[in-house]
């Protein structure tokens, strides 16, 4: 969902993420390409000799990006992502906002509003995280002191706001918000009322209660 093309040679992508892709198989013809991760071979493609009678290519721009704008945000929430160890210092119970999911909803929306959520992830571990209903954009990511944060709940950054990777600018469902990171994502809580989940997609840390709900309320 991006406003243009962008050329790659690598692509991250966490569970719950997806791309599209168009591959230009030009110059490789009976060549074996295959595409790997960082740990598996994922698939091979053969490629036939000679050439294609194939004359299309990339448009310049795509669908433009009407995205909210920060200014238009009427409430900015910090939201810890956090994990508590067993005795053998193995995550046993991860948290989002440090609430369980059977507390009280504490993200509260209201139908057509704006809100940037800080994702403040205080953890060893990447995690997407994934709102069901709505999409996104990304805003920035900065790294913070996470020590600080868990023992004064102050947020003392450590750098500056990095920009989202240029595979990732456009409209998201889901985001890596990565270790020792903030990750602000700007929200239109848009479509419905009514209660959604938002959690991380690694299946481990959901069943771990890294899952709560969130309520979308009518405006008053």
């Amino acid at each position: 969902m991006l406003s243009a093309p962008v050329e790659l040679k690598n692509l991250s992508l966490a569970p719950g993420e997806r791309a599209g892709l168009v591959i230009d198989f030009a110059g490789h013809g009976g060549e074996r390409i295959v595409v790997k991760s960082e740990t598996f071979e994922v698939m091979q493609f053969r490629v036939k000799p000679g050439r294609a009678a194939e004359t299309s290519s990339l448009p310049a721009t795509l669908r433009p990006l009407t995205g909210p704008k920060e200014s238009a945000a009427v409430k900015t929430r910090d939201l810890p992502l956090v994990e508590f160890d067993d005795a053998s210092e193995n995550p046993t119970i991860m948290l989002l906002n440090g609430m369980h999911w059977s507390m009280p909803v504490t993200e509260n929306p209201v139908l057509g509003s704006v809100e940037i959520w800080n994702l403040i992830n205080t953890t060893d571990d990447s995690h997407p995280i994934h709102l069901h209903l709505v999409r996104f954009q990304i805003l920035d990511r900065r790294p913070f002191d996470a020590f600080q944060f868990q023992m004064t709940k102050v947020l003392r950054y450590r750098g500056p706001a990095v920009p989202p990777d240029a595979g990732e600018t456009g409209w998201k469902d889901t985001v890596r918000a990565h270790p020792g990171m903030v990750t602000r994502i700007i929200v239109r809580f848009e479509g419905f009322t009514g209660r959604y989940v938002w959690h991380c997609h690694v299946l481990e840390h959901g069943d771990n209660e890294m899952m709560r709900p969130y309520e979308v309320i009518a405006a008053s």
